[in-house]
């Protein structure tokens, strides 16, 4: 039975609802036609923009969900009315020297249905691979948010060197009396003074602490995520992983101890879990939006999931300090989305290059 441990302090990723999720995209169709324009082509103007929005909507995703989408687009595209519940018309024309009709639509896409397509398909390639059917997968979630506390800045340091360096110039002049029996000897000088400013300026890095703090209502939305992609997951708890350890940790830096990770391997091969996955997720600090005039929060992401079969750990699946934003009437509304949008969209990024590599 193989089993996947995935540590991710990622404070949130929202469920995938029951219900079906319908996504508005636009497509274009175009036909020509050979004597006049006909209903046979009207309808297959309009079957060509149904499967143009499918391509403009897949054409959103990111890296591994598009390569997992092109393996079952052409079901799809086969059976589009399936995936496109229904459209509105927004404008046709119709060029009789061509004899060309082109229609544009507004089509609503059934995004549950695909993302089942490709769960199914992306189960049969990990079974085919595996040998197997029916395996379980269980993951182990550590979520921690961590948020800017204190930012300690020190002033430039200006060290100056000064060197001076003077000098004297004139005329030198002799008078000898009329009598020749007295003289006299003078000296006009001009004084003349040369500076020279050198130095360096010192700049000490900020100390930066951080808040973190688990939150008990993403465990619930990461489990439906993770159960929707057909994984079993368990509390970090029962793993015995050192939640702590972790938090602490990312309190004042931007990775775990090499202690820490030790500890969590060694726990994970004991328990014979396969896979460990450590992410963390920085919400910045509010500021306002100029476009709209709300508060805009914006979360980075950085993630990577490790396979610990081999002898060292391989790393299978990695999330590079992406960020998301959020928009809210006040800032903690705003830092809400945005953690939304971060975590949905990061795990539906990890969950995909998993599966893409028909790891499970």
């Amino acid at each position: 039975m193989k089993c996947l441990a995935v540590v991710v302090l990622l404070p949130l990723l929202l469920p995938w609802t029951a219900s079906a999720e319908l996504v508005k995209s636009k497509g274009k169709g175009e036909v020509t036609y050979r004597f006049t324009l006909g209903v046979a082509d009207e309808r297959a103007a309009i079957a060509e923009a149904k499967k143009n929005a499918l391509s403009r909507y897949a054409a959103t995703f990111d890296a591994p969900r598009f390569e997992l989408y092109k393996k079952i687009e052409p079901a799809v595209l086969a059976d589009v009315d399936q995936y496109v519940s229904d459209y509105t018309e927004l404008d046709h024309q119709t060029d009789t020297a061509t004899k060309r009709y082109t229609v544009v639509i507004e089509a609503s896409i059934n995004a549950t249905l695909i993302e089942s397509a490709i769960q199914q398909n992306s189960a049969q390639a990990t079974n085919a691979g595996a040998g197997q059917k029916g395996e379980t997968s269980y993951i182990t979630f550590v979520f921690v948010a961590r948020e800017l506390a204190t930012r300690k800045s020190y002033d430039a340091k200006r060290t100056t060197v000064d060197r001076t360096e003077s000098a004297d110039k004139g005329a030198e002049s002799s008078t000898v009396s009329e009598n020749a029996q007295s003289a006299e000897h003078s000296l006009d000088k001009d004084s003349m003074v040369e500076r020279t400013t050198g130095g360096n300026t010192e700049l000490k890095a900020e100390e930066l602490s951080y808040r973190v703090s688990t939150i008990s209502e993403v465990d619930n939305a990461v489990n439906a995520v993770l159960t929707k992609a057909g994984y079993e997951t368990v509390d970090a708890g029962d793993a015995g992983l050192d939640v702590d350890g972790f938090k602490k940790d990312f309190s004042g830096g931007n990775d775990i101890a090499s202690a820490t990770r030790t500890a969590a391997i060694k726990t994970c091969k004991e328990k014979e879990i396969k896979f460990f996955a450590v992410a963390n997720m920085d919400v910045g600090l509010p500021q306002k939006d100029e476009a709209t005039g709300m508060m805009r929060v914006y979360v980075t992401v950085t993630a990577k999931v490790s396979d610990l079969s081999p002898k060292f750990p391989k790393t299978v699946a990695s999330i590079a300090g992406k960020p998301y934003a959020g928009l809210g009437p006040d800032p903690q509304v705003a830092k809400q989305n945005a953690l939304n949008e971060a975590a949905t969209k990061s795990a539906a990024d990890l969950v995909d290059q998993l599966r893409f590599k028909n790891v499970k």
